[in-house]
């Protein structure tokens, strides 16, 4: 018989891993059945795809140039969960979000087990595991949960050295931090607002002056700067508008494009990517900052701020996109877990469990019935075998060209007007809505996230006949 401490030490570690498997269950029960029917869904995919056939590490193109507007580390993860077949396939391009949303729900129990009590970590990663947002990311191709990996593994290195006490931690949690810029560039460095805010707020400016910052800058300089110095010396015109004022001037501008929408919508993503936790939420809040100063709330302390300085971040900025507002998963699953565990008083594991039950089933069916539809929604077969076997250009005009570069396996130009295209010989292909000049005739139709989308081609009598118009 096991007695005593033991056997509840036991207990624990049994329900973490009925934890941990549920959610690596949940999140791959249907992996890789969803198609990439975006071009934000297709692009590292694409990227990764030219990574195994060219060997464009550091530069990976899409479209027959560079990618400057994202660093390749999610590319390069995608390459390398495909790198035993060599081919880069759907159910390949989601493996890396698979993984780090399993990783995402272990250390949400390692943080939460350091900042609470046993039962509070079990119910944080039930939480955290069971969230839409979660269930929904962690079979999508795009780097979002590449990203929420690396914030929380930074975050958990914040907590092993300002709650635990161990000072080499710091130099960890800036090396993730410079890690997870490597993923979508400037909103890497949550974590390290979350810290300053953090510090701050409960220390004063002396709480800010313990983090290390002479080493820290050192090591996000060393990471950071090394592909940034070599995307903007690769297309200097192409970073200055794409990345340096499109994606951060603009993207990051919080009084660009100021509405009365923009005040809901990050109250309503927040809500929904947290479903179906988000309904407590509100009580959870309260309770919280009722606890502020209180000297045992640390805890409750670091995940309010975690949970603000992320939603206020995101929800600042102009572009807003509801897989943006990811890493507040976590920070609310700690804010949740707490309040929920104080209000089970007996038989706290299994009514945690049983309610992480209801909710996985809840997410499965809603998962289902998402990628069922949207698969309907996105068809092209009869586009692909008008192409099978031809070597002609193919340009996309306003549609999403990745899409199309991925499942057609063939670099796709985009363009926005026919004029582009004057030059190249016959026979010229477009996927566009409509017909892009008079010369082009219909060659086949398919369907791209429920909009229509139709191949036209222009043959060598009809390019010949432009030609003479326009001379």
């Amino acid at each position: 018989m096991i007695a005593g401490p033991d056997r509840s030490r036991l207990t624990a570690w049994v329900a973490f891993a009925i934890v941990i498997a549920g959610s690596a269950a949940l999140f791959g029960f249907d992996l890789g059945r969803r198609v990439l029917a975006t071009n934000d869904e297709a692009r590292f995919p694409v990227m990764a795809r030219d990574i195994l056939s060219h060997g464009h590490w550091l530069l990976p193109e899409t479209s027959g140039g560079p990618m400057l507007n994202k660093p390749p580390l999610h590319a390069w993860l995608i390459a390398l969960a495909a790198w035993p077949t060599g081919v880069v396939s759907q159910r390949a391009a989601v493996v890396p979000s698979f993984l780090g949303a399993v990783i995402v729900v272990m250390l949400t129990c390692w943080t939460a087990r350091r900042l609470f009590e046993p039962d509070v970590a079990l119910a944080a990663g039930v939480i955290v595991a069971t969230t839409a947002g979660m269930c929904a990311l962690a079979r999508s191709a795009v780097p979002d949960m590449t990203l929420a990996t690396g914030i929380v593994a930074a975050m958990a290195a914040f907590v092993a050295a300002e709650i635990g006490g161990r000072r080499n931690a710091w130099l960890g949690f800036y090396v993730l931090v410079g890690l997870s810029c490597w993923v979508k560039g400037p909103a890497g460095l949550l974590p390290l607002l979350v810290a300053l805010v953090y510090e701050w707020a409960t220390f004063g400016w002396r709480g800010v002056a313990r983090m290390r910052a002479g080493v820290g800058v050192a090591i996000l300089v060393i990471l950071i700067a090394p592909w940034w110095a070599l995307a903007a010396n690769t297309g200097r015109d192409q970073f200055v508008h794409d990345v340096v004022r499109a994606d951060m001037m603009q993207g990051y501008n919080p009084l660009r494009a100021v509405s009365w929408h923009r005040v809901a919508e990050p109250l309503n993503a927040a809500a929904t990517i947290l479903f179906p936790w988000s309904l407590l939420l509100p009580f959870a809040v309260w309770w919280t900052a009722r606890r502020w100063k209180t000297t045992a709330a640390a805890g409750e302390r670091l995940s309010l701020v975690w949970a603000l300085v992320v939603f206020v971040v995101v929800a600042a900025s102009s572009r807003q996109r509801w897989r943006y507002y990811l890493p507040l998963c976590v920070p609310g699953a700690l804010l949740i877990a707490p309040w929920l565990s104080g209000r089970l008083v007996r038989r706290n594991t299994r009514a945690t469990l049983i309610a992480g039950a209801i909710a996985a089933a809840i997410l499965a069916v809603g998962g289902v019935y998402v990628t069922a539809r949207d698969n309907r929604i996105t068809q092209f077969p009869a586009i692909t075998r008008a192409l099978e076997g031809t070597l002609a250009p193919v340009f996309a005009l306003d549609v999403p060209e990745l899409v199309f570069s991925f499942y057609l396996e063939r670099p796709i130009q985009a363009i926005t007007t026919v004029a582009e295209v004057r030059g190249v010989d016959p026979p010229l292909y477009i996927l566009a809505r409509d017909a892009p000049a008079e010369s082009f005739e219909r060659s086949a139709e398919g369907r791209v996230n429920g909009r229509s989308v139709v191949l036209w081609v222009e043959r060598p009598f009809a390019h010949a006949a432009r030609r003479a118009e326009h001379e």
